[in-house]
């Protein structure tokens, strides 16, 4: 990331016609059965914070890390307007220091820097979820996206293979084209 792309997020979260409070990812809500309801979350690139506060309202102690105060604002406004609490880091992820073992779950939604996941695999407790969803090669054939924002085929499900992997899927529909996990580190 850079000044760009803080600057970038920023205008988008500040511009007029930009809503918050939109509904967290439905993968996420699909598979809230997987969730303990309790414990540390690290929503990564939690943009205006959609998953942090869903994932707040289910008893997770969530902390909130993107580049953009804006959207963090944002999250933080509409966690007070739903009466739950998260904590929020203004954070360039590619200087992040992630805490080892220090979280139950960790959420990664529409966002891909391949540098991160040796963060989240150290960050991630025994035992605790990652829940990640992004584009894959599909995608490509409906936008603009450069090759290194998406996902090449099987490859989320290759980089946690080591975790037990509860449920995954790729799907190109609806002019998009993603990969869906969710995993368990093994406990040691």
């Amino acid at each position: 990331m850079s000044l760009k792309d803080k600057e970038k997020w920023n205008s988008k979260y500040r511009s007029p016609g930009h809503r918050s409070g939109g509904s967290p990812c439905g993968w996420l809500v699909e598979n809230s059965d997987l969730l303990a309801g309790s414990g540390r979350a690290l929503d990564i690139a939690a943009g205006d914070g959609r998953n942090a506060i869903y994932t707040a309202g289910r008893g997770y102690d969530v902390l909130a890390v993107d580049i953009s105060e804006a959207g963090l604002e944002k999250a933080q406004a509409l966690a007070a307007e739903k009466r739950v609490s998260i904590r929020t880091e203004v954070a360039d992820l590619d200087s992040y220091a992630f805490e080892e073992s220090a979280f139950d779950l960790i959420l990664c939604f529409n966002f891909l820097d391949r540098r991160l996941f040796p963060g989240i695999r150290q960050a991630l407790k025994p035992g605790g979820l990652v829940f990640y969803e992004t584009f894959n090669l599909d995608h490509l054939k409906y936008t603009s996206f450069r090759r290194e924002w998406v996902l090449e085929y099987n490859e989320l499900i290759r980089l946690f293979q080591d975790y037990r992997v509860l449920r995954y899927r790729e799907v190109d529909r609806d002019q998009t084209g993603f990969a869906s996990l969710v995993a368990e580190k093994p406990r040691a």
